[in-house]
């Protein structure tokens, strides 16, 4: 049996306010550089490596633009406009864990079709090391 888990639930808290009708929320989108260490002396001709900085990535998210609770898009879009870094948190349904990072906001869309709902989408560029707690 799979230990699989429903994302249903899953929150995304910035700066001490919850962001709400959020519907989709991707990463922290963690990458490596590489340093390329190839000389001649390496085996067999192929090129070797060392792991060099890690970049903490980014998170997305997208939702429904809730008037009655926008407390949460105007924090984000205030310290977007402020260039300030916050603490972006991602809590996991039923207690199950949580992210949390450092980062700045860098990306707020607003969408406005004509046959649809207000629409928002977010980014933000994780600065430092982001943290897994899983319960």
């Amino acid at each position: 049996m799979t230990g699989a888990v429903s994302a249903f639930g899953t929150k995304l808290n910035w700066d001490g306010e919850d962001i709400a009708e959020v519907t989709s929320i991707s990463g922290p989108t963690q990458k490596a550089d590489t340093i390329e260490v190839t000389s001649h002396d390496s085996a067999n001709a192929f090129k070797e490596f060392l792991a060099g900085l890690v970049d903490g990535g980014e998170i997305t998210f997208e939702g429904n633009v809730d008037t009655t609770d926008a407390a949460g898009l105007i924090a984000f879009n205030t310290d977007m406009q402020a260039r300030e870094a916050k603490t972006c948190i991602i809590t996991l349904p039923s207690s199950l864990g949580t992210w949390t990072a450092t980062a700045i906001a860098t990306a707020l869309e607003w969408n406005y079709a004509h046959d649809g709902a207000i629409k928002f989408s977010a980014t933000v560029k994780i600065t430092g090391k982001p943290v897994l707690s899983i319960s």
